[in-house]
């Protein structure tokens, strides 16, 4: 009962924090629009231009603190590029609190340059977090893409585990040694494989599951067999597994042509 309540839980913070940040990222930067123009009598241009910049600014930094504040929630970015988001917004707003401080007062500069002055900043702003956060985003993708591979080929290591201690449970013979060297020599092949994966790759990877699968079957046969029956089932086990184990390398011979491009 308790993960549905979390679920809940969760879904309502989620939400309470867009409801907070859309507030936040209106109103704030419209009262410092409205308070910069309030500030010349409504009648200076430059003072709203400032306010304007002063708005983007509070705006920008509202949204990376959202952004930080729900890194959790969904698909995140790698830590660094936050924190490079994060100093991009603080760039941008020191440039706007400089630009208002050196150029709002200054008769020799004209409206429309400390307008462009304003626009080019945002736009700057706008290109560099945009370009740091498609990297963040691209590299939380193969994040993903390499956990999922490693997922995996952990799993495919664990079921080959699962049949040596099963094979370990049954009466000492010869052949079932064998068969155990053979699955162990198995388990290191796949374990130090190169987790990643191509399309190419597809149906030597279904085959090679398959093959696992025929092998988890052998052992169960092996297992419900009579004694006298287990050492030509044992050969069989011992063939499959030195079958897989030719797989796997292919596999990874495969995975090394595709990526170095040779044919």
């Amino acid at each position: 009962m308790r993960k549905p309540e979390n679920g809940t839980k969760g879904r309502e913070t989620t939400l309470m924090h867009k409801s907070w940040f859309y507030t936040a990222v209106v109103l704030i930067p419209l009262a410092m629009f409205i308070g910069f123009g309030w500030s010349s009598d409504w009648a200076e241009s430059r003072s709203w231009i400032s306010g304007a910049g002063a708005g983007c600014a509070a705006a920008a930094i509202i949204r990376f603190v959202y952004c930080l504040v729900n890194r959790r929630q969904g698909s995140s970015m790698p830590a660094p590029f936050y924190i490079g988001s994060g100093i991009a917004a603080g760039l941008y707003a020191g440039a706007v609190l400089l630009e208002i401080s050196l150029f709002s007062h200054w008769t020799t500069l004209s409206t429309s340059s400390y307008l462009w002055s304003q626009i080019l900043t945002l736009i700057g702003f706008v290109i560099i977090t945009g370009t740091v956060e498609l990297s963040g985003a691209y590299a939380s993708r193969l994040e993903r893409r390499d956990n999922r591979n490693w997922s995996k080929g952990r799993d495919t290591a664990n079921r080959l585990i699962t049949i040596r201690q099963k094979l370990q449970s049954l009466p000492d013979q010869p052949r079932l040694d064998h068969v155990q060297k053979q699955i162990r020599g198995l388990e290191d092949t796949l374990r130090y494989s190169d987790p990643n994966s191509v399309p190419a790759l597809y149906e030597v990877e279904q085959l090679l599951l398959q093959k696992i699968s025929l092998l988890e079957d052998q052992i169960s046969l092996i297992a419900a067999a009579l004694p006298d029956q287990r050492e030509e089932l044992a050969n069989e086990a011992l063939l499959l597994a030195q079958d897989l184990q030719r797989t796997a390398l292919e596999r990874n011979s495969q995975l090394l042509q595709a990526k170095t491009g040779s044919t």
